[in-house]
């Protein structure tokens, strides 16, 4: 028996001793609105009803391990790992890094980077020995390449420029400009894997890329780098088997609650607490990605799983998914909520539908309990940013709420989505938030 066949008949296994499949209609995402929900007063959704207990995750879990594509090579076909040059790190800032170092930049350059930033990048650099400048990027994301212009001098080595929720920056000008100005190109793919420009890959223009591989797809951990440099990237050894498990029950921890098995999911979390205590096992110990810097991270690649589990991706299922769930979610929400990205350009891969709204805690709060999960990243700025320039980016830090689009949901998830975004709108609307009509919950 084939590995790929074993994972099948084992995940099978699982759901049949749970007692549920996972629903069929996943595969399926280009069935028509009105097969999965149907239109209500005023032009609303009103998504079928959700499994009891279930939740729409933010990011792909393992929640569909009966679905899984067969055993294949085709990950490996698509840019960034069928460049040769390409390496994997314990995560995007361990590959930044790692991968900086083979640019042979002035030791303490200056390299510019974006106002708008998670910050764990900005601490890979600093980390790594360079002086940091920070640039303008106006109400869309995109780069001011006029301020990056007046911000350039003599001790300016590179570029950072970073491709947001997948969408791309205008890399024909500003391969122009590094090229004038004799400046590396750094592009961060960490939300952008498996985007294109006009046919380009994004990560294939600049001197070095870095991909946040397990952001798209359901691994514990990856980030990756491609250099044009000829030195090569640091070979890492694997992460710890520690930090592997811990992240691979996450996944699928979160697989149980978005299939509807929360009690499940939750007699395993307290069965693992009371376990880690008899071990006097201490999870902050343990290395995990997350958005604070842990410099312990550096040292490490990735687990010898993550390649296993690779085989299991499509590339191209994942960007056609991606890409009908975010159109199908613009067509819901575009007139009714603040959507800055309500077009979806050809070759873009999205990571998530941002949506702007006020208050945004309560609003991620009330989707919760309508059983769907939101992200409210990059909350807040670098403390090295200057004043003025972090004030700029503060709406998008504190209004913009990341919706799922994921290839794990299918168009009912969708609609799901779309019902609970308006509902909560509505509810507002009527000055009643607080009094939302939460659906069974497990």
């Amino acid at each position: 028996m084939t590995v790929g066949a074993s994972v099948r008949r084992l995940s099978a296994v699982v759901w049949a001793c749970l007692g549920n499949t996972p629903d069929d209609s996943v595969d399926e995402p280009y069935r028509t609105l009105g097969q999965h929900s149907s239109v209500g007063k005023g032009g609303s959704v009103e998504a079928e009803r959700k499994p009891t207990g279930s939740v729409i995750p933010l990011c792909p879990t393992w929640s569909q391990l009966t679905r899984l594509p067969s055993w294949s090579n085709r990950w490996q076909q698509s840019f960034p790992f069928s460049d040769p040059k390409g390496t994997w790190a314990f995560s995007g800032r361990v590959a930044l890094y790692h991968g900086v170092a083979t640019l042979n930049l002035p030791a303490q350059s200056t390299i510019l980077v974006p106002a708008y930033h998670q910050g764990v990048e900005i601490d890979a650099l600093l980390a790594a020995g360079y002086a940091l400048r920070y640039y303008r990027v106006d109400e869309q994301l995109r780069i001011d390449l006029a301020d990056v212009e007046q911000r350039l001098d003599n001790t300016v080595s590179a570029l950072y420029v970073t491709h947001y929720f997948g969408f791309p920056q205008p890399l024909e000008p500003i391969r122009r400009l590094c090229q004038a100005r004799r400046l590396k190109l750094i592009e961060d793919c960490a939300l952008s894997l498996f985007s294109r420009d006009n046919g380009t890959w994004l990560g294939s223009v600049g001197d070095l890329a870095i991909f946040s591989v397990y952001k798209t797809l359901p691994l514990p951990h990856g980030g990756f780098v491609v250099t044009k440099s000829e030195r090569p990237t640091t070979a890492l050894p694997p992460a710890p088997r520690a930090s592997t498990f811990v992240q691979m029950g996450d996944l699928l921890q979160q697989g149980l609650r978005s299939s509807g098995w929360g009690r499940v999911e939750a007699w395993a979390v307290r069965a693992s607490r009371q376990f880690a205590k008899v071990i006097r096992w201490n999870r902050r110990q343990t290395i995990c990605s997350g958005s604070d810097w842990d410099p312990r991270m550096l040292g490490y690649g990735v687990s010898p799983w993550v390649a296993r589990v690779m085989h299991f991706m499509d590339p191209e299922a994942v960007v056609a998914r991606r890409q009908f769930n975010y159109m199908r979610l613009a067509s819901h929400l575009r007139f009714h909520v603040t959507c800055p990205f309500p077009d979806l350009p050809a070759g873009v891969c999205p990571l998530f539908f941002p949506i702007i709204v006020p208050d945004r805690s309560a609003f991620q709060q009330d989707l919760e309990k309508l059983g769907v999960q939101s992200g409210n990243w990059w909350e807040v700025s670098h403390p090295t940013c200057p004043h003025e320039l972090a004030q700029e980016m503060a709406g998008w830090r504190h209004d913009c709420l990341e919706l799922p689009i994921h290839q794990e949901l299918s168009a009912a998830h969708i609609d799901r989505i779309a019902a609970a975004v308006l509902t909560v709108v509505t509810r507002r609307a009527h000055g009643d938030d607080r009094r939302l009509l939460a659906t069974e919950r497990a």
